[in-house]
């Protein structure tokens, strides 16, 4: 092996733990989601808080994404440009 393929191989699993920390920010988003469904349902008097609390967890979730989304731009380009 030479040190394209292992650069390559490198980025390549850079690549895929972030598409898992990607999953993991969309599934964790969509369960928060659904939890807020059900608060709503159980207690709907604390519309309030919980629709505070879900913006913030939004908020937060959408930042990750971003970050993730950017670093895998990064990261496959890099990849690109070893070819």
């Amino acid at each position: 092996m030479n040190k394209i393929d292992l650069e390559k191989n490198v980025l390549y699993l850079a690549y895929k733990r972030n598409l898992q920390l990607l999953n993991i920010v969309l599934i964790s988003g969509l369960g928060a989601l659904f939890a807020y469904t059900g608060a709503l349902i159980l207690n709907p008097e604390k519309i309030v808080t919980y629709t505070f609390v879900m913006i913030l967890v939004g908020a937060i979730t959408y930042i990750i994404y971003k970050n993730i989304d950017e670093t895998l731009r990064k990261i496959s380009n890099q990849i690109k440009k070893l070819r």
